[in-house]
């Protein structure tokens, strides 16, 4: 299995990337990162040198311990498994005792931990086919103004206080690409923009048509990721410093990446330490075959 993007300077002794039968350049530049498919063949050794000085103050930054993942995602599975059980058992203790509000509350509490569970899993499990190149395009026309609004309803609904501005124009009235990993895509996406600010800052989306391709941006005013961390966040399992007392497991961004990359799309990111964070899903308007791509 080949490493996902990212700076590996400590493990390669470059500032590339490993991809599927490719390198791939990260090109940092005001806190925007561009994740560009380059070539099959090795950069030449000048390449190597000056792509090692520009990168090698990130990288030795984010150098970081190793990381056991089973550790990680037992952690992160075991948080809303422990919220469930201990609103269960409180129920079943003070059942006689607790009002209608009381328990609507408490249920309400046990359904989102629920949801956050089968979050977890269902990443988990599509990081495990997608490392295995087990996810293949299932690509049908479908219609991306609906989806993005239906993504955005279902996202919305969790947390009904927040503002969400919706802002789609010039979009193609449909596409051809596969709706359940594109959709999948944008919930990592817009998920990532919830959990990372707080309920009362609003999410803005916006989807433009452009040359052949659709645009979807989801712009959140939350922590941000630090400039540091800019070139890793691809990596799996990757934390942000200011991110890992909060849930995750570092896989969404990855995948949301290689779905996109199957469809002859991409993924750009630009983000300032608690200033907030914008994510642009770049899909191309047809693709019916897929590109070979590993996370």
């Amino acid at each position: 299995m080949l490493p996902s993007p990212g700076v590996y300077q400590s493990f390669f002794g470059w500032g590339w990337t490993i991809g599927h039968g490719a390198l791939v350049r990260i090109e940092p530049k005001f806190n925007v990162i561009k994740f560009n498919y380059v070539s099959a063949a090795r950069p030449s050794r000048s390449s190597l040198k000056g792509s090692r000085r520009s990168t090698s103050r990130t990288a030795s930054r984010g150098a970081a311990l190793p990381l056991d993942p089973m550790a990680l995602l037992a952690h992160q599975l075991r948080t809303p498994l422990s919220t469930i059980n201990a609103l269960a058992q409180g129920l079943i203790r003070r059942a006689d005792r607790l009002s209608t509000l009381d328990i609507q509350v408490k249920a309400e509490k046990i359904w989102r931990a629920s949801l956050r569970l089968d979050e977890l899993i269902e990443t988990i499990l599509s990081y495990t086919r997608a490392s295995a190149g087990g996810i293949m395009l299932n690509p049908s026309e479908f219609h991306p103004s609906e989806l993005i609004k239906r993504v955005c309803r279902e996202q919305g609904g969790q947390e009904p206080d927040r503002p969400f501005h919706l802002d789609i124009k010039d979009m193609p009235e449909t596409i051809i690409g596969d709706p359940v990993l594109l959709e999948q895509a944008l919930v990592i996406v817009v998920s990532n923009a919830m959990k990372y600010s707080r309920p009362d800052q609003p999410i803005d989306v916006t989807a433009r048509g452009e040359d052949g391709m659709i645009r979807i941006t989801v712009k959140d005013r939350g922590i941000g990721i630090p400039e540091r961390d800019l070139p890793f966040v691809l990596q799996p399992f990757f934390r942000g410093r200011n991110a890992k007392k909060l849930p995750g497991t570092g896989l969404g961004l990855s995948l949301a990446w290689y779905i996109l990359k199957l469809h002859g799309g991409n993924l750009e990111l630009e983000s300032r330490a608690r200033r907030g964070t914008k994510v642009s899903l770049i899909v191309p308007e047809t693709n019916t075959t897929g590109l070979s791509y590993s996370i």
